[in-house]
């Protein structure tokens, strides 16, 4: 026993040595435990009662510094406030109980609503909780276990430089990760019992600053009355489109960062799958309309839900600040004068995909129909054009990447009781279609044009569709396009691959003009025999110029290049090679900060894809 004492007493000896002379490093590494598992427990439940952070952020890119200044304020069962200064502009959130108020500087703008319903919606940290849940690679961070928490303060014990310091008369321990954990300095200050949290990241042109007070002596908040234009938002909306916005917003930025890979399981539901070719969703399903609506609801909810968020509420705030009037309210008028002219099957299925998602049926359908804002080009070569007389009809999609569409796209391969089989490039959620092809061989594409608020006729998306679904041949296709009545300003690639032909269309609700190959018209002035070519100003002479270098010649490989940069543009969201005697095609999409041109083709099989689904 007296053995047994004594070697006890000298582990405790030796043991009180070790600490004293790592003191800093084993306390420091101790709170970092303790900070984890606060920051994982704040995250699930909210991140207190009271609590005030300010972020200081400044990205200085090749051609603009941003620099961002956000002090949040949030008390519980009190309210929320935030003051966000971005680039000399400044925005004020304030919620309570009673009214919910959104101030913007420039424009001087007023957006007033219902008081928050549930103040932790608006609890920032619950917040990026939800964020990091919602991405792949990061969706084990909100709920470490305590193993894992453990393991990453060992690894700060080994690896992290421990100091302390004086500041602002209290004491904060400094942690200093290795640089080339993540290629920059990170510094980590840390109070007594976290009531004062300090992030410091530099590298590159980029510097950030976070500032946590769990119970500050002031916020840093100002108010203001000074503004020209009030905008009420009824209901619960305005809190809504604060706090979908800002989740969609945030995942969008950690995307950009570390864009989301699907799981690559197959799924089932009714007579749909969803399955995969090199890592790119497709969607394959059969049946009534609802019934597919129901099948792309219940296997895709998750992808859905953040392509209403994305063209709902995050764009929201861009078009409300820029246009001077709240952005939903706008869609809903489109959709009021629309809706008379879409197809009761398409109703449906958006019904099932609203039942089956859990997501509304307004969001649903506002959704497909938000405004499009396409800047594209196409073009359909045959005969004499190509090497081998087929027909290639390519489609490059140019739109506002910003929105994350990149990285949840979806080739959908349908064929609805009643209609023709086809395949719709696009993204989840969207029913109507702005590139495809019919299993009879007849290919579309769009461009947008003006004419934004002639909203009486049939959205093109559903135009689109709807000629993909009944055309058996070119003459039909330009029959449904000059028939049904239209909206706003477009223009179309139409292309045939049993005869083969194609046509140009510039069409508004009024006009409706057809350019048939090697047609001479005064915005194509170039024009090529058996080639249609449209595109805009300079992509256009560059289309033009790259047909007539390679013409005779062009085969699959030349007529995907035909796609490049500078005919696609920096915004290049997805790019589509079809080749319809074949019923096959090849697409591309943007990636993370590059144009689909500059990104990997994948290549599609129409007929094999069909044979998923009996």
């Amino acid at each position: 026993m007296k053995k047994l004492a004594r070697l006890i007493t000298i582990i405790i000896f030796l043991g009180g040595i070790v600490f004293l002379i790592f003191r800093e490093r084993i306390i420091g590494s101790w709170q970092i435990y303790q900070l984890s598992t606060h920051l994982t427990e704040a995250m699930a439940r909210g991140g207190g009662d009271q609590y005030s952070f300010q972020i200081a952020a400044g990205i200085k890119g090749k051609s603009k510094k941003d620099t961002v200044n956000a002090y949040v304020s949030y008390k519980h069962e009190s309210g929320f406030q935030a003051n966000i200064q971005y680039n000399g502009n400044r925005y004020i959130i304030s919620g309570n109980a009673d009214s919910t108020r959104v101030y913007v500087s420039d424009p001087q703008l007023l957006i007033s609503g219902k008081g928050m319903k549930e103040n932790s919606h608006f609890d920032v940290i619950r917040l990026l909780g939800e964020i990091l849940e919602n991405h792949p690679q990061t969706s084990f961070i909100p709920g470490l276990s305590w193993s894992k928490r453990a393991g990453a303060a060992l690894w700060a014990l080994v690896k992290c430089k421990f100091d302390r310091i004086s500041s602002d008369h209290q004491s904060l321990s400094v942690i200093t990760f290795p640089e080339e954990l993540f290629k920059q300095k990170l510094q980590l200050k840390i109070g007594e019992n976290r009531k004062y949290v300090e992030l410091n990241s530099a590298g590159g042109e980029t510097k950030i600053t976070i500032t946590f007070r769990a119970h500050p002596e002031h916020d840093g908040l100002q108010s203001t009355e000074h503004y020209k234009k009030v905008i009420h938002v009824g209901g619960e909306e305005l809190n809504t489109a604060i706090y979908r916005g800002a989740l969609r917003a945030g995942g969008i930025l950690l995307e950009n960062k570390m864009p989301p890979k699907p799981d690559g399981v197959e799924r089932r539901w009714g007579r749909g799958v969803l399955t995969y070719v090199n890592d790119n969703r497709v969607f394959v399903a059969k049946g009534t309309h609802r019934q597919i609506g129901e099948a792309h609801g219940a296997l895709l909810k998750n992808e859905i839900r953040k392509m209403v968020d994305a063209t709902l509420y995050t764009i929201c705030w861009v078009y409300t600040l820029e246009q001077g009037s709240w952005f939903i309210d706008d869609l809903r008028t489109a959709y009021k004068h629309e809706s008379p002219f879409i197809p009761a099957k398409y109703q449906r299925e958006m019904e099932g995909m609203a039942e089956s998602s859990g997501i509304s049926l307004e969001e649903i359908r506002l959704t497909n129909v938000f405004p499009a804002l396409f800047h594209c080009s196409g073009f359909a070569l045959f005969n004499a054009a190509t090497v081998d007389g087929v027909l290639y009809h390519g489609r490059v999609l140019d739109y506002i990447t910003e929105l994350g569409l990149q990285y949840y796209p979806l080739v959908q391969v349908l064929q609805p009781e009643g209609s023709h089989a086809f395949v719709n490039i696009g993204y989840a959620g969207f029913i109507g279609s702005v590139s495809g092809m019919n299993d009879q061989e007849v290919a579309f594409g769009e461009m947008g044009g003006g004419g934004v608020g002639a909203w009486d006729g049939m959205p093109m998306a559903f135009l689109m569709r709807e000629g993909m679904e009944r055309a058996k041949n070119l003459d039909e296709a330009l029959s449904i396009f000059r028939d049904t009545p239209r909206t706003c300003e477009y223009y179309y690639v139409i292309s045939d691959g049993k005869i083969p032909d194609a046509r140009g269309l510039a069409t508004t609700p009024e006009k409706f003009e057809v350019v048939k190959p090697g047609e001479f018209n005064k915005f194509l002035n170039e024009p090529v025999k058996d080639a249609v070519l449209m595109s805009a100003g300079s992509r256009y002479k560059k289309l033009v110029e790259r047909v007539k270098a390679d013409y005779g010649k062009i085969d699959r490989e030349k007529a995907i290049h035909l796609m490049d940069r500078p005919v696609a543009m920096k915004s290049n969201l997805h790019d589509v090679l079809f080749v319809p005697q074949k019923l096959e095609f090849w697409v591309a999409n943007a990636g993370s900060g590059t144009p689909a041109c500059n990104e990997p083709y994948t290549h599609y099989s129409m007929k094999d894809l069909l044979k998923l689904v009996q």
